[in-house]
């Protein structure tokens, strides 16, 4: 465990970060565009709050993808 080794990371936590993005439907006024939602979260959180949606992962932004 490297950050337990070093001196100067001592009190420091180790948080992996989980991002994800699938395309959303949109309406037909949008034009030849698809969106994508993409979320970020922590990965260190208790599965109990990331199962419950309890903001365990928010919206990071919308990509905008022309067809």
């Amino acid at each position: 465990d490297k950050i337990s080794i070093d001196p100067e990371t001592h009190g420091a936590m180790f948080v992996p970060g989980v991002f994800g993005s699938d395309k959303t439907t949109v309406s037909v006024g949008t034009g030849n565009t698809e969106f994508y939602p993409f979320y970020g979260g922590i990965g260190n959180i208790f599965n109990s709050t990331r199962r419950a949606h309890r903001e365990g992962i928010s919206l990071i932004g919308f990509l905008s993808i022309p067809k």
